[in-house]
């Protein structure tokens, strides 16, 4: 039996291993997360600071919108970052549990531009309270619920479709324009969220668990019974 984490891992599952899978996210600790009604006027990036996370697509996206971000993280692209950022944008490198949980509990918007398999981070902002603007690829399709002009009452965010800084810009400046900060409830955030935390993931686990057990008893059972009949 493969358990994947998003539909994005079991598609791959599938095309390199020829395989099914059952989807079952990851448990994130919402619950030390709290939804805070009054978000500030900086946007967030939180992740390591690695190629892979395209953390300097967002530094040059919000220089050009000369908008406030806040990057916060450590690893090898830190003085790169650093480098390019410009007066708006401020490269925190590490910080503290506590201090990521302040930052995300008062951001307008959580950012982020990789393509991950999941996606914790994310999680952890829309518990919150905070809509996330992201790259709408890999695991983020099953956690953000994109917002359009049509549909704001239960979107979680806005998703942009490339990894280019005019994709950012857009969809940054889309949700400015509509100022969705105002309109995504941070409470009903927390409460999608909440579909990940560690109970939801346990309950999900567990029924997978004793599903597969069962489906390997009967086979068992099927083998038994053909062998004594063929003796």
């Amino acid at each position: 039996k493969f358990l994947a984490n998003s539909r994005f891992t079991a598609s791959r599952i599938s095309r390199y291993w020829g395989r099914d899978s059952e989807v079952v996210h990851p448990p994130v600790d919402v619950d030390k997360f709290s939804a805070q009604e009054n978000r500030g006027n900086y946007y967030l990036s939180v992740c390591r600071l690695v190629p892979n996370k395209r953390v300097d697509l967002v530094v040059k996206a919000f220089n050009q919108m000369e908008l406030p971000l806040i990057v916060a993280g450590k690893g090898p692209e830190k003085k790169y970052l650093e480098a390019i950022a410009g007066p708006t944008v401020k490269v925190l490198g590490f910080a503290s549990l506590e201090k990521i949980k302040n930052l995300m509990e008062s951001c307008r918007a959580y950012v982020y531009a990789g393509v991950e398999d999941f996606g914790i981070a994310p999680v952890e902002a829309m518990a919150s309270g905070a809509p996330v603007i992201a790259l709408g690829k890999g695991g983020l399709l099953d956690t953000v619920k994109c917002a359009s002009k049509c549909n704001l009452s239960s979107a979680t965010g806005v998703l942009f479709p490339s990894q280019r800084v005019s994709s950012i810009v857009d969809a940054v400046n889309w949700f400015e324009d509509f100022e969705l900060w105002k309109k995504l409830d941070p409470e009903s955030l927390h409460m999608w969220a909440n579909n990940f935390s560690s109970e939801s993931f346990k309950i999900r686990f567990k029924e997978v668990l004793q599903r597969a057990w069962s489906a390997h008893q009967d086979s068992c059972d099927d083998v038994a019974s053909g062998y004594f009949m063929y003796k």
